[in-house]
């Protein structure tokens, strides 16, 4: 029977999916400690050199022995990143053997959660935040923008990948077209969430992400070491950006009801109907709801869009992704 826990200070708790231990056949051991030998180019000169890599990539959470009731007062926080990479093989290829980092979970496309360390591992991922935090990578191209075919149809069939939407998002008081996370991927960070928040009493104390004083989600750098509960790595680091694209909602709607089939909250608007019914929710008359996009249905658009700072000429992702802001404000 296939394994469906995760691994705590030795001892197993079972989330209700796919998990492959670090010392399972195929699975991904941030306890290897032999050498590994890869290149790395100087962003200065451009000069490639070869770099030789070995021993630990983690360390202890603290000076003093661990055990499982120091390590529930220990973790605070589940900490999310994006890897920008396709499958849970290769991100931890990039962490062990280029950059001498590990983190504790690593999630592939398919919904296939990896385990590569025990939690009571200080695990190498997040900066400061290492000592209280258990890490995971999310398997995703993340970079819409940047990798605009990485999800169309030769490479969903090269690289056997499921097809990721895409979704506008503002991170670090930036705007950004990044891809979504897939349902599969979804159901699994919710079990897992749900399972960390059962073995540790803070996170489980306050099950949420940093928020402002209006009730929004932070979306940049901040002194996050005191948050108990959820956090991403832009909330640690002002020259990160992940997890790019993230529905919030999702994940804390589908935490709060156990319900790892939780429907994702983004809406997209693909027929001027629902357009026209959206904009005259927010104040701005479209005229008749006939889904015909008309002179009043187009002046009203306009104004939306100049009013939310938008530059583009027709109802693309960034009018979704601001309908969508302002729906939540509301």
């Amino acid at each position: 029977m296939s394994n469906t826990s995760i691994v705590v200070c030795g001892q197993k708790f079972d989330i209700g999916t796919r998990v492959v231990l670090w010392d399972e056949k195929g699975g991904l051991n941030g306890y290897d400690e032999s050498k590994a030998i890869t290149q790395e180019e100087n962003r200065q000169t451009g000069v490639v050199v070869k770099k030789t890599i070995s021993g630990k990539r983690y360390g202890k959470r603290s000076i003093l022995p661990v055990d499982f009731n120091k390590l529930k007062d220990i973790v605070t926080q589940f900490f999310i990143h994006h890897s920008g990479l396709y499958h849970s093989r290769t991100t931890f290829e990039v962490l062990h053997n280029e950059r001498k980092l590990s983190v504790h979970f690593i999630l592939d496309d398919d919904g296939t959660l990896y385990q590569t360390l025990d939690l009571v591992e200080c695990a190498w991922h997040g900066g400061k935040n290492n000592g209280c935090s258990v890490g995971i990578e999310v398997d995703s191209r993340a970079l819409a923008d940047k990798v605009s075919d990485a999800y169309n149809k030769y490479n969903c069939e090269k690289y056997k990948v499921t097809p990721h939407k895409y979704r506008f998002d503002k991170v670090q008081k930036n705007f950004i077209n990044g891809y979504e996370f897939t349902d599969k991927q979804y159901e699994t960070l919710i079990r897992l969430g749900k399972g960390l928040m059962d073995v540790f009493p803070k996170i489980n104390s306050n099950p949420d992400f940093p928020r402002d004083a209006k009730g929004r989600v932070i979306k940049e750098a901040f002194d996050s070491l005191k948050h108990c509960g959820f956090i991403c790595h832009y909330h640690t680091s002002a020259n990160k950006i992940d997890p790019i694209s993230f529905d919030f909602q999702r994940f804390l709607l589908g935490i709060k009801g156990n319900n790892p089939f939780q429907a994702g909250s983004f809406v997209t608007y693909d027929d001027w109907r629902s357009r026209q019914i959206e904009l005259l929710g927010l104040g701005y008359d479209p005229g008749p709801i006939d889904g015909v996009f008309g002179p009043k249905t187009n002046a009203a658009l306009r104004t939306f869009q100049k009013d939310n700072g938008i530059s583009e000429s027709v109802w693309g992702p960034k009018t979704d992704f601001a309908v969508n802001w302002n729906n939540k404000r509301s």
